[in-house]
């Protein structure tokens, strides 16, 4: 905005304007003067040359009319307005972010922004895609891509026959199995007992104290064990709750034995799963996962009741695949520093002589628990 002075200045300006209209043309019609207004003198800036329109010729305009030549009053005008027009505005910082830095700045956080989109993207794929060939391509090295597939060895390695041999034929003895009558369907309670628990979506408190014994022991990856069928409960409600969709699709079943001893019974399966809640792995990652393992149980009649039940069972599942696949940090994954699992070396789990017993570790863990729970009782 202009200063009061200025204002008044410029008006004086324009009225001078109108009083120097052209001689016998009058007032300019941008600058109309007040009637009576009398024009200024020849002194003004008027060219006293002849035109056409003086001399009664033609009205058309030519190089010889009258040239109009600006005031000094009009000139100062227009030089006061260039100077003006030449002084640089200065603006704050905020002037500058908004109207000046601000497109750039947006054009970098977007850039920034879909670059790090990208590279999240292909960072999940490679932890929890499928292969090409079917395998999962989370085995990536310090560089991002995964190890290279070493060739297969053209003759057996020298290392592996300089290693010491095991010889696993003193288990044989032990696997024999006493005659008894056979009625029982062993199979087919595995098959039914499984369905109820973990696919019919039943009243699975109720499945779970009809098919497990009191004292049922249950050895699982890294040598853990499960003893009591709280404890028991308390596994299967969380791996429910971390797989809420989950199903256990028995691919086969085998069982031996005799309906006074027992059955051992070895059962493979494929396990599916949504991960969408808290599992013993970590936090949910909303990841579908198929993971496979084996289950051998011990299914024998409980005398008290003379409901058949799980004893005992020794299961071992691929938790490294489902860990790769729910694109977890295995370091992160609770566990123990090595498998703790002893080894049974020409002992089975279950041995029938002629009454079945399990390991003696089994059997330590599983005396363990009922004097901690007498002592609780």
């Amino acid at each position: 905005p202009q200063s009061r002075p200025a204002m008044f200045e410029r008006a004086d300006v324009t009225a001078r304007l109108n009083r120097s209209g052209p001689p016998g043309v009058g007032p300019s019609p941008a600058f109309a003067a007040p009637v009576g207004t009398p024009w200024s003198s020849p002194a003004d800036s008027w060219a006293e040359e002849p035109n056409r329109q003086s001399t009664g010729g033609s009205t058309a305009a030519s190089e010889a009319d009258r040239k109009w030549v600006a005031p000094p009053e009009f000139v100062g005008f227009h030089e006061r307005d260039r100077r003006l027009a030449g002084i640089k505005e200065c603006r704050g910082w905020r002037h500058y972010l908004v109207h000046v830095a601000g497109a750039p700045i947006a054009f970098a956080v977007g850039l920034f922004l879909g670059a790090a989109v990208a590279a999240c993207a292909i960072f999940g794929f490679f932890l929890g895609a499928p292969g090409a060939a079917g395998t999962p391509s989370g085995f990536l090295n310090a560089t991002g891509s995964p190890y290279a597939a070493p060739l297969p060895p053209t003759s057996v390695p020298t290392a592996y026959m300089e290693a010491p041999p095991l010889d696993n034929s003193c288990l044989i003895k032990s696997l024999v199995l006493p005659d008894g009558p056979q009625t029982f369907d062993a199979c087919g309670f595995v098959v039914r007992s499984t369905d109820e628990i973990w696919n019919l979506r039943g009243d699975i408190d109720a499945a779970i104290d009809k098919y497990f014994h009191e004292g049922y022991v249950d050895a699982g990856s890294w040598g853990r064990r499960i003893i009591g069928k709280t404890a028991l409960r308390d596994a299967v409600l969380s791996e429910m709750r971390a797989f809420p969709d989950i199903q256990i699709h028995i691919t086969d079943c085998v069982c031996k034995g005799n309906d006074n001893d027992g059955y051992k019974c070895a059962m493979p399966d494929v396990l599916t799963g949504t991960n969408l809640g808290p599992s013993a792995y970590g936090p949910a990652t909303g990841r579908y996962a198929r993971w496979t393992g084996m289950v051998e149980s011990l299914v024998k009649r409980n005398p008290s009741t003379g409901q058949w039940q799980y004893y005992a069972e020794w299961g071992v599942h691929d938790e490294w695949a489902l860990i790769q696949q729910l694109g977890l940090d295995f370091a992160r994954v609770p566990h123990p520093q090595r498998n703790d699992e002893p080894l049974h070396d020409c002992t089975p789990l279950l041995k029938f002589t002629p009454q079945p017993v399990m390991d003696s570790s089994d059997v330590e863990a599983q005396r363990a628990y009922q004097v901690s729970r007498s002592k609780g009782a």
